[in-house]
């Protein structure tokens, strides 16, 4: 693995082009809904990896396939509020609201400052988080997803597998 993904922040520039980020995930899903450049936008706007966030979206969706308990219909390409079969969590009315909500989640565990103003706050467990926590994307391990040992590393050989592509 490249040496820089070792233990990146979640907040930084994204490397990777939509074009190429796509590319990837139609590789494995031929199906799957071009997110890519969504994730480029909102992640140049908070700061963040929209390209590994973009990764994290493929680990939690399975390649946009929805195989788990959110459903493609939910916009939710973060699994935000999903914590099991009875509870499928958020549901956002468009693609991009999805994703919007997606960032403003890590921008919560990974930034301190106010979240910035162009857009709403659509995500619903925004408060919920411990501003700051997780500053890089290993620190995530077992607060995204419970126990989540090795969360952060997965989305990281994710990104990885993505950028070779």
């Amino acid at each position: 693995m490249n040496l820089e993904l070792t233990n990146p922040s979640i907040l930084g520039p994204t490397r990777l082009s939509p074009e190429q980020m796509n590319l990837f995930v139609q590789s494995v899903n031929p199906h799957a809904i071009e997110l890519a450049t969504h994730y480029v936008a909102f992640g140049q706007y908070y700061g963040i990896r929209g390209d590994i966030a973009f990764a994290q979206a493929l680990l939690e969706t399975n390649y946009f396939r929805f195989t788990g308990i959110v459903q493609p219909e939910q916009n939710n390409y973060a699994g935000i509020g999903a914590t099991g079969p009875g509870n499928p969590g958020a549901f956002f009315q468009t693609a991009e609201e999805g994703v919007l909500a997606h960032l403003q989640h890590l921008f919560a565990y990974a930034a301190t400052e106010h979240l910035p103003s162009d857009y709403p706050l659509v995500d619903p467990r925004f408060h919920l988080v411990q501003r700051g926590s997780a500053p890089t994307w290993t620190a995530l391990n077992g607060k995204w997803a419970v126990p989540g040992t090795t969360y952060g590393q997965t989305i990281l050989n994710l990104y990885d597998r993505i950028s070779k592509a």
